[in-house]
């Protein structure tokens, strides 16, 4: 009777179900996977290292020279020369010249201003000097005067006279005050010497 009982339990229970027996083989395939995975990946950064490694140790051919080379030609434009400022003209008119006679000679002040006056001048005033026996001319020009008609009236007087004396002046009225001087083989005035005057003579006397 118990055996009977027995097989009956068995037989309610059924066939033995399936368990968690084939959970190992499951986790065994996945792992294969991400092994070839691993694999695969390692195989290609090798590959990568090593053509990198190859292409950077080629020496990169330098550039052979090629003879016959004609250069480029520049762009030779001329230069515009930039334009020149000319001086302005000079107003002869307003330009006041002073000439003093400093050799005692008649006559020299007159002939420097005519000078002048062949040159344009016309605001000319003739005199005498404090001092009548200078040997060289001297030429003063105020300091507002353009150069050009320093210039020009400087060149004048080196013709004319045998040394000619440069200053400037900020206090002067005139703009040019010239003083005459020696002209060429011109020598200077005599200066007048006292004329003596007779003694006169003692009376003889008669011894008595």
């Amino acid at each position: 009777m118990e055996d009977q009982s027995t097989q009956s339990e068995v037989a309610q229970q059924g066939p033995p179900q399936a368990s968690s027996f084939h959970s190992p083989t499951k986790s065994k395939s996945s792992s294969s996977k991400w092994v070839i995975i691993f694999i695969g990946l390692l195989i290609l950064g090798v590959a990568g290292i090593f053509f990198f490694t190859k292409s950077s140790s080629e020496a990169i051919p330098s550039p052979t020279p090629s003879f016959g080379v004609v250069p480029i030609e520049e762009n030779m434009e001329e230069s515009t020369p930039l334009p020149t400022t000319s001086p302005e003209p000079i107003n002869k008119e307003k330009v006041s010249i002073e000439v003093l006679n400093g050799t005692g000679i008649s006559g020299e002040a007159k002939l420097l201003s005519d000078k002048l006056k062949a040159l344009g001048y016309s605001n000319i005033t003739a005199g005498n000097a404090s001092s009548t026996d200078n040997t060289e001319a001297t030429v003063t020009f105020s300091k507002t005067l353009s150069q050009s008609t320093q210039d020009e009236i400087k060149k004048e007087l080196d013709s004319f006279y045998k040394t000619v004396n440069v200053k400037t002046s900020s206090t002067q009225k005139s703009d040019i005050v010239v003083v005459t001087g020696l002209r060429g083989n011109q020598t200077a005035k005599p200066t007048s010497s006292a004329t003596p005057s007779a003694s006169p003579s003692a009376t003889p006397t008669t011894n008595p």
